[in-house]
This record gives C-alpha cells, sequence and structure tokens, in this order.
C-alpha cells in the first residue's frame, strides 16, 4: 500500500518569473503557485533536474529563491523551492498569502 501524502494548497495565479539558469536568464509566467513550488510556462524547454535562481515580483514584493525543475510537460515547468532559510521560507510563505487573500491577483483559485 503507497503512504499518501498531503499537498499543499495550489494557487491560480499570472505572474512574470525569471529563471537564472547557468548565467542565462529565462523569462516565464507562473500560472500556479503553492508554499512548495509553481508552475511556470516558458517559451523554451527547460532540462528535468535543473537548478536554478527563479525570481518573482509581486507589487513591492521582490523574491529570488533557488528552485529545481521536478516535472516538466508540454509547455510548462513545475518547479520545487528550495529554501535555504526560514527567512526565505517566511517569505515565500507570505507571499503565497497574498496572492490567495482577497486582494491579491484577480481570481487566484485554490487548485483541487
Amino acid at each position: 500500500m503507497q503512504k499518501f501524502e498531503y499537498r499543499t494548497p495550489r494557487y491560480d495565479v499570472d505572474l512574470p518569473v525569471l529563471y537564472l539558469l547557468e548565467g542565462a536568464g529565462i523569462a516565464g509566467r507562473c500560472k500556479e503557485i503553492s508554499k512548495e513550488g509553481m508552475r511556470v510556462e516558458f517559451r523554451q524547454p527547460i532540462a528535468l533536474d535543473s537548478c536554478g535562481i527563479i525570481r518573482i515580483s509581486y507589487k513591492a514584493l521582490s523574491l529570488e529563491l533557488r528552485a529545481a525543475v521536478a516535472h516538466a510537460g508540454s509547455g510548462y515547468v513545475a518547479l520545487k523551492f528550495i529554501f535555504e532559510s526560514e527567512k526565505d521560507r517566511g517569505a515565500l510563505e507570505h507571499l503565497v498569502v497574498l496572492l490567495a487573500g482577497p486582494t491579491g491577483q484577480l481570481g487566484p483559485v485554490l487548485v483541487q
């Protein structure tokens, strides 16, 4: 029997992001975000298991977090955040709360 693991809630968003990978910046759009990772649409393919820095900006908040490609599909990449400190984790959690709240993006919706 396989162990069931709960997944943190994901929220629909539409945010510009920049993925810094091997010295190059790759622009994309974050379409879903959670406290563990995000789904991003890129115009170019990104290799599975790549690891880089993701830059996220929303209103006056700007974050840079390490992230690794956990899954790559047709036209999107699932990134898993790699937290280097509790400060990084707290900043990301704050961003997710802002996006999920009533004053966040137009229509962030919990994705089941």
